[in-house]
């Protein structure tokens, strides 16, 4: 039976471009990332939801620019995963299981270090720009 709401479960995508990222680099090092909602499936998202898996870090995976949105994000960092966050000129060593919110206008940068398990990030916004 098809519903009125039907068009609000959506399957996730695969990311092949995010503005800050070498998504070439990141492809090859750790995968792709997959968008769970945004705007851009149901126009009347006001989130967007990312979720990267990271099997295994490579040497130096930087692959993102620093740079700052106008609403604030939360990184999730799941599993035995541990990341390098860089909050305007402060760098913090997180393990997950572990939460960072950062405030909208907040310069802020993101890299793997070590061991596997998924980064998830939410905008609030129905697309990450």
């Amino acid at each position: 039976m098809s519903g009125k709401t039907d068009r609000f479960i959506v399957r996730p995508r695969i990311v092949e471009k995010l503005v800050y990222h070498d998504m070439e680099r990141a492809k090859k090092e750790i995968g792709l990332p997959y968008k769970y909602m945004g705007s851009s499936m149901i126009p009347e998202a006001d989130i967007d939801v990312g979720l990267q898996e990271v099997k295994k870090v490579p040497p130096d995976s930087s692959f993102i620019k620093s740079h700052r949105h106008d609403v604030s994000q939360f990184y999730g960092i799941i599993g035995d995963l541990t990341v390098e966050v860089t909050l305007e000129d402060e760098k913090h060593e997180v393990s997950g299981p572990a939460s960072v919110f950062i405030p909208a206008g907040m310069l802020h940068s993101f890299r793997p270090l070590r061991g596997s398990g998924y980064v998830m990030t939410v905008l609030r916004r129905g697309e990450y720009e």
